[in-house]
């Protein structure tokens, strides 16, 4: 590992530069092509990078390369990339891109690791990491968070549950804020405060010339509306956000649980209520199959600073059944966090697995035989006894009365995401090609009800990409051709 110390030392000098002026535009009038002219060069000076950083870049055959180098699943150990650059704060960001430009060599940006497609390395130019830049600090006064934009979740939630606050988000708790953020935020608030990307007041970026912008509703419109909802590694790196933060204290939490035989009934009353149900409400209505080929259904959810027992009376009444079992409790937030995330104060949120996953995306109340096919789907799995999941989640509540223009998040108004889930070491065959090859079935048997897929939930087919953007799909294409022309942040899946 080569650190800015040892080769200063070493007699080094750093590198110095200038930066291109900022490419960017409020206005959509002109349609610039991305041009890819990065990836000339091919011995890039690292020891001179190194000089340039307050931080370290770790080379193959380096101590500490093979850390560095590591996603959340270990799927993509095979992947060795020429450097990784560990970015202490944001102007080694800065230094990175424009070296990057400099030298031809194309970046990929990495926050937490957990692209379910391995988007944030690769065997090419220069993975930009910011793990480093993990500072949270709560503002009383405003009543928002400055977050690191290489901050994992637990912290953020830990740190800001200390003052009784919160963001909207998720429940993975060692995924990057910067991740969720730019593909939208799916999680327990989201029907009370909407979508991780609504709470963001602001961002930090550095873009591909190597300029550092702060970006609003005010500066660089365009820019922060693909931030919020657009997809991450296109756009720019951002280095910290400002987000709203909500009250949270006390959680009521329900698993509910049902035979497989009342699976479509749950389905439909499940469905129903999501339609009627408070914001302070959200839930997953989820059908399962196991690695014995055993068949499950189970309802979960929460209610914030509610009773859970109604809410679970409320789905009895829309199903017209009763669960088999019933789990209803009531605790601080942070513990139900913990429990969501499989960890407490950040240990062992860095476990790592490999999961394959895809979405579908449901404007309205699916019918009966859309039901039909998709637990029809289900039971193949179970039949071959191979784990598979299929989980719907909500979106109806708060996201749903954002303006469709308002973020580059494509599915306001749609009434539920539906996230396709399978864990490869659970099943026979253990075959991420088996895998895939039954999600795939799944967006065959719902083809007729889906409007497209949810962005943080990409698999590895970038001919769909036009799939997870929607109506957005042009304009965020504009956009990245007017923020990165020459194609510095390098991804099979940017658009």
């Amino acid at each position: 590992m080569l650190s800015r110390r040892a080769v200063l030392g070493a007699g080094a000098a750093a590198l110095t530069g200038s930066a291109i002026a900022a490419a960017g535009s409020d206005s959509a009038s002109a349609r610039p092509r991305v041009t890819p002219t990065i990836g000339r060069r091919a011995t890039p000076n690292w020891t001179a990078l190194a000089a340039s950083l307050d931080g370290t870049v770790a080379l193959p055959g380096t101590a500490g390369y093979d850390s560095a180098r590591q996603l959340a699943d270990p799927r993509f150990d095979r992947i060795r990339p020429p450097a990784v650059a560990r970015c202490a704060h944001a102007a080694d960001v800065a230094e990175v891109i424009r070296f990057a430009r400099r030298e031809h060599v194309p970046v990929v940006t990495r926050g937490g690791g957990h692209s379910y497609v391995g988007a944030s390395t690769a065997s090419t130019g220069i993975v930009l990491d910011l793990r480093g830049l993990t500072g949270i600090r709560y503002d009383w006064g405003s009543q928002t968070a400055a977050i690191g934009g290489g901050a994992r979740l637990i912290d953020v939630y830990n740190r800001l549950g200390a003052a009784g606050r919160a963001i909207p988000s998720g429940s993975c708790g060692s995924v990057g804020i910067s991740g969720i953020t730019l593909g939208g935020g799916i999680g327990m608030a989201s029907g009370k405060y909407g979508l991780t990307c609504d709470a963001v007041t602001a961002a930090e970026v550095v873009t591909a010339d190597g300029s550092r912008r702060t970006v609003d509703a005010e500066r660089d419109r365009d820019l922060f509306w693909a931030l919020r909802g657009g997809g991450g590694g296109q756009f720019g790196v951002v280095t910290g956000w400002r987000m709203r933060t909500h009250r949270a204290t006390s959680v009521g939490s329900f698993v509910l649980t049902y035979p497989w035989r009342d699976a479509a009934r749950v389905a439909a009353g499940w469905q129903a209520r999501l339609s009627v149900a408070p914001d302070e409400t959200w839930s997953t209505c989820q059908f399962a199959s196991d690695a014995r080929g055993r068949l499950s259904v189970r309802i979960s959810g929460v209610v914030l600073d509610g009773d859970p027992a109604a809410e679970a009376a409320e789905i009895a009444r829309a199903t017209g059944i009763e669960p088999a079992d019933a789990t209803l409790e009531r605790r601080p937030h942070l513990d139900v966090v913990h429990d969501r995330a499989g960890c407490a104060d950040g240990a062992g949120c860095a476990e790592r697995s490999t999961q394959l996953a895809g979405s579908e995306i449901f404007r309205s109340v699916l019918p009966g035989p859309a039901i039909t096919a998709l637990l029809a789907t289900v039971e193949r799995r179970a039949r071959e006894r191979k784990p598979g999941i299929a989980k719907f989640k909500r979106l109806t509540g708060a996201p749903a009365r954002v303006a469709p223009e308002a973020t580059a998040f494509p599915w306001r108004g749609a009434h539920t995401m539906l996230q396709w889930l399978v864990l490869p070491a659970e099943s026979g065959s253990g075959s991420e090609s088996d895998g895939y090859a039954w999600i795939e079935s799944g967006h065959r048997a719902m083809s007729r009800w889906s409007a497209g897929r949810y962005v943080n939930y990409l698999e590895p087919s970038p001919a769909s990409l036009p799939r997870y953007y929607g109506a957005n799909f042009s304009r965020l294409r504009w956009i990245r051709a007017t923020v990165d022309p020459q194609a510095l942040f390098r991804s099979p899946y940017a658009l």
